[in-house]
């Protein structure tokens, strides 16, 4: 025992013990030390994943707000706000003209909150659209709120190109609202509001990390106040202690907070800002779930106590130890990153079947207009200053031409030199152009085709801005068959109510006219010198009943009697013209008649009218005869002869005023579906434009005084429309001749309930 203590204390020997000792606990020191900074790595690691993992959370939150910008530019842009303020400039009501274009904006809204979620809750609770005067025009919702007005009335004015978001504390909780101006014309003329919802954003970005237990997560304003989106008044009131900490922290820095209200666990506190936001992300978390609960000179006290017990031991522990918590610390972070991976990924491939959905409806919306545009029933225009670049298949047939025939020429190219107000139409397109005039103008317009016949049209013109280009769209409607019925309207109804002004006139003349025309000739019979009465009476009184005559005949008062007589009678004549406007249409002599011969019959009259005969040499006239066989039409026979031989005799005194080499009347008869049409025809001089309109008045004649009554063709006129329902109409070109078109219905019941009932 001895030898081998002294062998131990032996100087070399004691030598190789200390060395032998220090050896392995200078190894176990190293050890430590090597730990100790793995943990401290460790820990430097798990501050950065958990400042990455707050900052990526801020970037999220950032892209979110974002896209809702995004959102609500589109509906500034759309077309559905466009519209209205265009219909609005065109001078549209509200309660009219403006009422679907802010149905249409109120559905796009409700589609936009519907269609817009995330994690199955919508991002929007409402939209509203406003005017340049603030006024509400649009709620998404059914009403607003009792307690909200206009949101931000004093800083939408601020708000520039841009959607802004909004702070609002109001008494039910704090609002984020999202505001961005409308333009029209370069000029703001209103603004879209939207409120979003507070409950999915707290849901889908600031719930609490299942990876991190205690970690919490909160908006705040730059002067570190927490916005309680939960709308309580309990939850997170820890947060308002920790104001002035979280207002004195720079972004990406992590502060430790030994005392936190209801814990004394230290806490690491950091805040990063939300790119383009006036708002930060701020988090919390309990210091031992980042750092943990190791630590390092407690464990090394504890360990040098057993040092050379467990030295082997604790080194293979330390080092087994430690890789397991580098190794599960990447599996976790793996973990996180792969869920944060899958989400994005599902996010992203929402988003593209939203795109994609969007692409497809406004390709479809391409097609519908495209289809509206090529299959409209109007005529459609598209003008680059006076140039037409674009029409549809209608212009080019109303046109009378080819589609290349018409884009690239001038609008004026296809109208005549003059308007029917005299206007030249390429001063009037110029000027209607201008950009004095209206952005949205409606007149009429006459067209000339390719075989220049000219059409009456109406136009409604459209002055398109698209940014710095301007654009004209013409909408063009054939109005010739229109204005040609409104003037046969306009005519009968004048005729029907100068009719009923003539007929009453006629009974009050007739009467008095009657006893000048009795009384006229009582004084002729008293006067003769045939009635052997007034020679007895004259011899009675002592008259001299020669002298007498030869004094009525030197002072001419037999003439006058016959003057008196003659006017008389001319005044009867007229006056029973004038009654057929208002007699009745009951014949009992209405007939079966074919109008054929009823023509046949009428040249014979005129050839021995005594007018016709002397004064127009009615037979040197040529008839040309076209008849079809139109059967027979329930009539009275000289009534409706009477209407021919009224124009046949207006055609003959104006062909022989006109000297022509070879007068010619042509006669035509047609059956046009259940219509027969008569066609009288000359080639005279024709009527002026402007005596058209009024040769089927009562009185008007273009005749010396004395020779017409003007009652001809009026009359006419009125037995065709009124008593059988027929239609009258003339076509003249001076110099050229005159048509008049008759058209009555083959079938006429009204004619044959008249007939029976006579």
């Amino acid at each position: 025992m001895k030898f081998l203590l002294t062998e131990i204390l032996k100087p070399r020997l004691l030598s190789v013990i200390i060395a032998g000792g220090l050896i392995p606990l200078t190894y176990v020191i190293s050890l430590l030390i090597y730990n100790y900074q793995d943990n401290v790595a460790l820990q430097d690691s798990s501050i950065k994943r958990y400042t990455l993992g707050v900052e990526k959370q801020a970037a999220t939150i950032g892209y979110f707000f974002l896209e809702r910008k995004y959102d609500i530019r589109s509906m500034a842009n759309s077309l559905e706000i466009g519209t209205y303020f265009a219909n609005k400039a065109m001078g549209m009501s509200e309660q009219y003209g403006l009422k679907v274009s802010l149905f249409t904006i109120r559905k796009m809204m409700k589609e936009t909150i519907k269609n817009k979620t995330i994690a199955d809750k919508s991002i929007y609770k409402r939209f509203i659209f406003v005017d340049s005067s603030k006024t509400i025009l649009v709620n998404s919702g059914d009403t607003l709120p009792t307690h909200m007005a206009l949101p931000c009335n004093k800083k939408l004015s601020k708000i520039k190109n841009e959607p802004e978001l909004l702070l609002e504390n109001t008494p039910r909780g704090p609002e984020f609202i999202l505001a961005t101006p409308c333009f029209f014309k370069k000029k703001r003329s209103g603004w879209i509001i939207t409120w979003l919802n507070l409950k999915a954003l707290e849901n889908h970005f600031l719930n609490s990390s299942p990876d991190i237990s205690s970690m919490a997560l909160g908006l705040t304003t730059e002067n570190g106040s927490f916005i309680n989106l939960s709308k309580t008044t309990n939850i997170n009131s820890s947060w308002a202690n920790l104001k002035n900490e979280i207002a004195n922290i720079s972004d990406l820095k992590v502060i430790s907070i030994n005392t936190f209200p209801g814990d004394a666990s230290p806490f690491l506190l950091t805040r990063i800002q939300i790119q383009s936001l006036p708002l930060f992300l701020t988090a919390y978390v309990k210091q031992s779930e980042i750092l943990g609960n190791l630590k390092a000179w407690p464990f090394l006290a504890g360990i040098g106590a057993v040092i050379v017990i467990v030295a082997l031991a604790l080194i293979l522990f330390l080092n087994t130890k430690t890789r397991n918590l580098i190794l599960t610390a990447r599996i976790d972070e793996s973990k996180k990153q792969q869920k944060l991976l899958t989400a994005k990924n599902s996010q992203l491939e929402k988003e593209i079947i939203k795109r994609q959905q969007a692409e497809q409806f406004l390709k479809e919306n391409e097609e519908r207009y495209q289809k509206l545009f090529e299959y409209s029933s109007d005529a459609i225009l598209i003008l680059e200053g006076s140039t037409i670049i674009a029409c549809n298949q209608k212009t080019a047939e109303l046109l009378n031409l080819d589609r290349d025939e018409i884009i690239n020429q001038d609008f004026h190219t296809f109208s005549p030199t003059t308007q029917p107000d005299g206007r030249e139409s390429k001063a009037v397109c110029m000027m209607k152009r201008s950009g004095d005039v209206p952005q949205s103008q409606h007149f009429e317009w006459t067209l000339k085709t390719a075989n220049n016949n000219r059409l009456d049209t109406e136009i409604s013109m459209t002055i398109l801005s698209f940014g710095s280009d301007t654009l004209i769209q013409l909408i063009i409607r054939d109005i010739t068959e229109r204005k040609r019925t409104q003037e046969i309207l306009i005519q009968t109804e004048k005729m029907m109510a100068i009719g009923g002004l003539a007929a009453g006139m006629a009974h009050e003349i007739n009467n008095p006219l009657g006893v000048i025309l009795q009384a006229n000739q009582n004084i002729d019979r008293r006067l003769g010198s045939t009635l052997k009465k007034n020679r007895e009476t004259a011899h009675t009184i002592g008259l001299d009943f020669d002298k007498l005559q030869l004094y009525l005949q030197e002072k001419s008062i037999t003439k006058y009697v016959q003057s008196i007589q003659s006017a008389g009678e001319r005044a009867a004549k007229i006056v029973k013209s004038m009654l057929e406007f208002g007699r009745a249409s009951e014949y009992s002599n209405k007939q079966l008649h074919n109008l054929n011969e009823i023509l046949d019959t009428t040249i014979e009259m005129a050839s021995t009218d005594y007018d016709l005969k002397k004064k127009f040499d009615f037979k040197n006239i040529e008839i040309k005869r076209f008849y079809s066989d139109i059967g027979m039409i329930m009539c009275e026979k000289t009534e409706i002869g009477q209407v021919f031989l009224n124009i046949i005799k207006n055609a003959a005194q104006a062909m022989n005023d006109f000297s022509l080499d070879k007068p010619t009347i042509t006669l035509h008869t047609e059956l046009i579906s259940d219509n027969i049409r008569v066609t009288i025809e000359d080639n005279g001089p024709g009527i002026r434009d402007q005596d058209q309109k009024q040769i089927f008045e009562p009185f008007f004649t273009t005749k010396p005084v004395g020779e017409g009554t003007g009652l001809g063709l009026s009359v006419s006129y009125f037995i065709i429309t009124s008593h059988y329902g027929g239609k009258v109409r003339v076509k003249s070109k001076q110099n050229k001749g005159t048509q008049f078109v008759i058209e009555f219905p083959k079938n006429n019941k009204n004619a044959a309930k008249r007939f029976i009932k006579s």
